[in-house]
């Protein structure tokens, strides 16, 4: 049976490992650029978190204060057609 192992030259090698470093670059440089927004996304949502406790919407758990004013499994819109 023949070999089936690739067989890649010493310039292929060292084009690869230039092109995976500079992918590695490229990725690492992408995510230090979203660290900065992933902060500004949860300081958004703890101000939100903040407002709402002091609106008195939720409590200290992040629950709602308020019962629904429907049971779960009611419908806004009334019952169901019946089915014939």
């Amino acid at each position: 049976m023949a070999d089936l192992t690739p067989q890649i030259t010493d310039e292929q090698r060292d084009r690869i490992a230039r092109q995976a470093a500079e992918l590695h670059a490229a990725i690492a440089q992408l995510a230090e650029s979203f660290i900065p927004v992933a902060r500004a996304i949860v300081d958004a949502f703890n101000q939100l978190g903040r407002q709402l406790r002091e609106a008195g919407l939720i409590d200290e758990d992040g629950k709602p204060v308020k019962p629904a004013d429907r049971p779960a499994w009611q419908s806004p819109y009334g019952p169901p057609p019946r089915r014939r």
